[in-house]
């Protein structure tokens, strides 16, 4: 019984990796690109990868943790758009003239 019990524990542990592709619409350069990287930097996000030719960025992370719209809300909060997720208007006005 008490192996049972144990073993059904390791299930609530288990972590689900999802990886979605945002739509960030003013990451023009690195240094857009740079920000929004910064600012998913956070344990439950395991990758970031921008594509500044796309305006895209692929995003791996724990989704028993995490929901996509946390994933849009953070880069929101760094003053970009995230697929329908509008910029935060302060965050936007203190980028660089580039990324706005």
């Amino acid at each position: 019984t008490g192996l049972v019990i144990a073993l059904s524990g390791i299930g609530c542990l288990r972590q689900d990796r999802v990886t979605v592709t945002i739509s960030v619409p003013q990451m023009k350069s690195m240094e857009c690109s740079k920000r929004i990287t910064d600012a998913l930097a956070i344990p439950e996000i395991d990758f970031a990868i921008p594509d500044t030719t796309t305006r895209t960025i692929a995003v791996t992370y724990d989704s028993k943790t995490l929901a996509l719209k946390n994933v849009e809300f953070l880069i929101s909060g760094a003053g970009f758009d995230a697929n329908d997720t509008p910029a935060n208007p302060e965050a936007r006005a203190a980028l660089p003239e580039g990324c706005r």
